[in-house]
């Protein structure tokens, strides 16, 4: 049973990161292809994030509710559909609809892939260390990152629309993969005649339950300033490399490739600073260091080989801080709503990126990516002494 479900979750974690990597290297370049500024592309991504703030807790009641299977194949089918819809889009208004109907995707299946592991570990008493199944989650996750965004430079090269394609194939592809793979013996199934009232009951529960728990409160925090700090880099490094740098499209894609396997190794890394570490807040205040120190440096030098060396390096920060967020948060919930309440962290994240979209954006195209980054850099290191010191 240990096989069956780790092999479950590192599959569909693959599958649920290689679909939408197909435009990771083009994304943004499509995006200028179709007349969007850099402010433009934050507005489009920010309508993503808020409309995940408001979805996130409802969809993972739904998860908690009615199954996180039906969540999980639900969220694929949507997300696919929104990816199909890029597409075909070449206005403001077009793509602002598309990424609302992807929210409504990522936050089905948010939370809800990682609360059917953990039950399923907890039902069938599997011996298994959390920290062990985030470091092989953020290992599947990162090959499938490596794959997919390879493979969509490749094909971006000659078109920059069609990646759109090969990610909307993928994620229906990830629903039927979910609809094998998971199964949920513990869940009382219910017939699917949906309303508010059983969504409500557990909603409610899980935001008093995070109420009552400062350290969970703190770790949601945590994501939320890291989420906000890495919009710019997020959206504006291909704008770099690309225009700043005259990298070709390929080159871009080689640069994702590296970034999955630094990320992976930061992951690698999470257990041996888990053991480490005198309490769990220092794990997530070296993550922070190397990541702050990072997105500073990297945008502020003029040589393209130094600054994809540290451009990496911060992703070696991003692989680490995950493994280590997701075990101490998944100590501090209980099961029975526990994929809500992981969407109640995962909505304070998403409200960090909002805000951190809107700055970054702005920052980026009225001043320049250099001062957006670094002022992200400054935010992650200021919050470093107390991570070290007092921890979650």
């Amino acid at each position: 049973m240990k096989t069956k479900i780790t092999l479950a979750f590192t599959m569909m974690s693959f599958l649920l990161t290689a679909a939408p990597a197909f435009f990771f290297t083009t994304y943004q370049l499509f995006l200028a292809e179709r007349g969007m500024s850099i402010m433009q592309m934050s507005l489009i991504n920010a309508a993503f994030m808020l409309s995940v703030f408001i979805l996130e807790v409802p969809t993972g009641a739904f998860a908690d509710s009615f199954g996180r299977r039906r969540s999980i194949v639900a969220g694929c089918l949507a997300w696919g559909i929104s990816f199909f819809s890029y597409y075909f889009s070449d206005s403001l208004l077009a793509f602002i609809l598309a990424e609302v109907v992807g929210a409504l995707g990522c936050t089905l299946i948010s939370g809800a892939l990682e609360a059917w592991a953990v039950d399923s570990i907890a039902f069938h008493r599997v011996d298994l260390i959390l920290e062990d199944l985030f470091h092989r989650e953020e290992r599947a996750k990162q090959i499938g990152a490596f794959i997919g965004s390879l493979l969509g430079a490749i094909i971006g090269t000659h078109n920059l629309a069609w990646p759109w394609l090969c990610s909307g194939t993928g994620m229906f592809l990830a629903a039927l993969a979910a609809h094998w793979l998971i199964a949920e013996p513990y869940f009382q199934r219910h017939h699917l005649h949906f309303s508010f009232k059983p969504l409500l009951t557990t909603a409610q529960a899980s935001w008093q339950a995070g109420r009552q728990s400062p350290a969970f409160l703190r770790i949601a925090l945590i994501s939320a300033a890291l989420a906000m700090s890495v919009q710019a880099l997020n959206m504006q490094w291909t704008l770099l490399f690309h225009e700043g740098f005259q990298l070709p499209i390929w080159g871009l894609g080689l640069i994702f490739g590296a970034i999955a396997i630094t990320a992976s190794l930061g992951a690698r890394l999470a257990p041996l600073a888990a053991k480490k570490g005198r309490h769990e807040g220092q794990g997530l205040a070296l993550a922070f260091f190397i990541i702050g120190i990072a997105m500073i440096v990297s945008g502020q030098v003029g040589a393209m080989l130094t600054a994809i060396t540290f451009f990496l390096l911060h992703e070696v920060g991003r692989g680490l801080f995950n493994p280590l967020k997701k075990s101490i948060i998944n100590r501090r919930i209980e099961g029975q709503n526990r994929a809500t309440m992981l969407s109640l962290e995962s909505m304070t994240a998403h409200a960090g990126a909002f805000c951190g979209l809107i700055g970054g954006g702005w920052l980026g195209n009225y001043y320049s990516i250099s001062v957006a980054w670094a002022g992200s850099g400054i935010v992650l290191l200021a919050l470093v002494p107390w991570l070290w010191k007092k921890g979650v």
